[in-house]
């Protein structure tokens, strides 16, 4: 074999081995790029739930009817969300007995149905899976133009709404126009509970995932045109109240600058006087 040839044969074996090493960077950069961009499209069910923070705040009416002039529902947080393709108005609040929520949205007159309906599928916990919704509130309309409705409190059984024996929380609605005005109340800690466990008994300082539900015939849940899951905590009573070493550091501020402005205002005395020494030994 002459130097031609043993060139020839060198520069083939080095450039199947650069096309090779060149392979292999190319499969890793398509590897690590299908990793990265995989990322961005796995889907995390719990963090694309809105997570609303109640407010406290003065006690509402729950008649259906938001009162702007007295600042009815001023503290609440207000949020908006998407009901499938129905923007709502969504506000929550609560004070030391009852969290509060009222629903809002818009729909043209011939849009608005004489059986329309909004409910709420609360869980027990912070967590959507089905089996967790075990209470539901809805305020049903029989007549639009009257504003006649009721309200319902069903707990869930094997997929099924059931009647409570006995109704937990309130709920009111008003139909105005396009304008839907929902209202809600339900206990917090309420005493002793209840004996046949038909609601979710809802805590301070915890989250709930609560089933925001639209629709347009009284049937349940068949009736269910929309519905959007939103998780809501509920603050702890005693955020409302101060530390008492807050209230004891307040104390002691008055105190001292009390006692502070005193010894200055001796101690401008004590100068006018002595000025008035000095005047008199000069004389």
């Amino acid at each position: 074999m002459n130097n031609t040839e043993s060139r020839r044969i060198t520069k083939i074996n080095g450039f199947t081995i650069l096309k090779k090493k060149i392979f292999r960077v190319l499969i890793c950069i398509i590897v690590m790029n299908t990793f990265i961009i995989s990322s961005f499209f796995v889907p995390n069910v719990y963090g694309l739930q809105e997570e609303i923070d109640s407010e406290f705040g003065e006690s509402p009416i729950i008649d259906g009817y938001i009162d702007f002039s007295s600042n009815e529902w001023n503290e609440a947080t207000k949020v908006p969300i998407e009901l499938g393709d129905l923007p709502i108005s969504l506000w929550v609040m609560q004070d030391e007995i009852n969290l509060y929520i009222s629903i809002q949205f818009e729909l043209e007159g011939y849009a608005h149905k004489d059986t329309e309906f909004v409910g709420m599928i609360i869980s027990n916990s912070s967590s959507i899976i089905p089996e967790e919704f075990l209470d539901v509130k809805i305020v049903q309309f029989s007549n639009k133009t009257s504003n006649d409705f009721i309200f319902l409190d069903y707990n869930i059984n094997n997929s099924e709404f059931l009647n409570d024996t006995k109704q937990n929380g309130m709920g009111a609605a008003k139909i105005e126009g396009i304008d839907s005005t929902y209202e809600f109340s339900i206990p917090i800690n309420e005493v002793g509970g209840d004996e046949n466990m038909q609601d979710v008994l809802l805590e301070y300082g915890n989250m709930y995932a609560f089933n925001i539900t639209y629709g347009e015939t009284p049937v349940y849940p068949g009736g269910i045109k929309k519905s959007e899951i939103v998780l809501i905590t509920i603050k702890n009573l005693s955020i409302t109240e101060p530390p008492l070493w807050d209230l004891v550091f307040f104390i002691l501020n008055i105190i001292i600058f009390s006692i502070l402005g005193i010894l200055y205002g001796f101690y401008i005395y004590k100068i006018f006087k002595l000025k008035e020494k000095i005047e008199r030994i000069k004389r």
